[in-house]
């Protein structure tokens, strides 16, 4: 049955408690076994993957006063009574309050163990169901907030659901106006830490001066750090940081721990999620991340630019331009054939947060301010700079699809592996550790 299969014994009889830990053992099942019910409440939690086994008369909490609890806190646990014969009327009254059944005693072991085999199949289901509903519940939102069709949006879409529980910390790579806080925020509403807070801080407007005191704190005050205790810390354009305070950051990623000005060091708890808006490997070549800060982080999530996710633009154009029409309270915007094409040859420097503007214009009368010229050679790619830019995106999605790992990214690709390292050595886009591998 598996050490999942847990059981919570509750009897006060210690001949009787040590027989039943002894039949339920030899079944399968994992006994956590108590001779007074208010020790028992410390191993309940709404998720406990088994079944209540308690007495009904117990010094203390008696076992109708141990049922009403469960039913207030954990109300999906199956709750078993066992009773005495004079104690059935008892009994039948409780499983009118929400008792799963009850055993009269002496209860044969064969009896005993099919009731809590058949309670425990009905909370497994409940289990699966939950998590069934959860993750219905978390595709819609990621389907909601990260909207598209591009293969790659589909494997950060993936990637974000398998993140979202594991408590690691992330890098956001991704040009301007991707959507790198919306990921964070994302990540951070989608996990366990959803209900504490979610703190965004731009590395960028940070000032020499304002650092200490606006990250770390002082004595009278709460930093931002702090502030983020137990939740999530986003850091925002790590790059922008001089390298004295990413080592700082380095040590609080490392001891999570901080220093406020003026007081003793201090440990704190969060994720956390740091972004950049170019490749990392560039950023560490050019001396503006460190190499340690940036291996510091468990994973890289890498934002596709819309440039590069087709007909997306279309549907996100579309889609804001609903919004926009809906909030203002003016007519839906058309999409002609001429409009559409324009969208699918403009290079969306601006990211989703162009399209989100540029329905805005649209809805509200203004100029979108896209090209009107857009069959002429001046628009166009040359065919080198075009096939160059179609490998990228290849190479691109197929590290995502395979989370990094370039043996696996070969066989996706159908080639081998010398030459994918060939293929992303020239277009630059190996880790510096990586170039002399292949």
């Amino acid at each position: 049955m598996g050490s999942a299969a847990q059981i919570i014994l509750v009897e006060d009889d210690a001949d009787l408690r040590l027989a039943t830990i002894e039949t339920l053992n030899l079944a399968g099942f994992e006994v956590h076994a108590f001779e007074t019910a208010a020790p028992a409440l410390a191993v309940l939690h709404a998720d406990f993957p088994g079944v209540i086994l308690s007495d009904l008369r117990m010094p203390g909490m008696s076992g109708l006063d141990f049922l009403d609890y469960v039913r207030k806190h954990t109300p999906e646990v199956p709750f078993i009574l066992i009773t005495a014969h004079g104690d059935v009327p008892a009994a039948i009254r409780a499983m009118r309050g929400g008792a799963h059944d009850f055993l009269e005693k002496p209860c044969p072991p064969e009896l005993m163990l099919d009731v809590l085999r058949r309670a425990y199949a009905m909370r497994t289901l409940q289990l699966e169901n939950r998590r069934l509903r959860d993750q219905l519940t978390r595709d819609g939102t990621l389907q909601e907030r990260l909207m598209g069709k591009a293969p790659a949006i589909q494997a950060l879409r993936q990637q974000l659901q398998r993140l979202a529980d594991v408590q690691v910390d992330l890098l956001v790579v991704g040009e301007t106006g991707t959507g790198k806080e919306l990921v964070a925020r994302t990540l951070h509403e989608l996990s366990a830490r959803a209900g504490a807070p979610f703190v965004a801080i731009n590395c960028g407007a940070l000032t020499a001066n304002d650092i200490d005191r606006e990250l770390f704190g002082t004595q009278e005050s709460l930093g931002l750090v702090a502030r983020a205790e137990g939740g999530t810390l986003y850091l925002d354009e790590l790059e922008a940081m001089d390298d004295g305070l990413q080592v700082r950051l380095l040590r609080l990623l490392d001891a999570r721990e901080i220093t406020p000005l003026g007081a003793a060091p201090r440990a704190v708890d969060m994720r956390i999620v740091g972004s950049v808006k170019h490749e990392p490997s560039k950023l560490m070549a050019e001396g503006r991340l460190r190499s340690d800060l940036y291996h510091r982080f468990n994973a890289s999530l890498h934002l596709p630019p819309l440039r590069e996710r087709g007909e997306d633009a279309l549907l996100l154009v579309s889609h804001f331009a609903g919004e926009a029409a809906a909030r203002h309270d003016l007519p839906k915007v058309r999409i002609d054939e001429a409009l559409r094409r324009r969208l699918a040859w403009h290079d969306w420097p601006g990211n989703v947060r162009e399209a989100r503007n540029l329905a805005e214009r649209l809805v509200i009368g203004m100029d979108p301010g896209l090209p009107q010229a857009i069959a002429g050679e001046s628009t166009r790619p040359s065919f080198d700079a075009a096939m160059a830019e179609f490998e990228v995106r290849l190479l691109r999605a197929a590290l995502i699809e395979t989370g990094g790992r370039k043996t696996e990214a070969a066989k996706l690709l159908g080639i081998p592996r010398k030459r994918l390292y060939l293929r992303l050595r020239h277009h630059q886009m190996l880790e510096p550790t990586e170039v002399g591998q292949n």
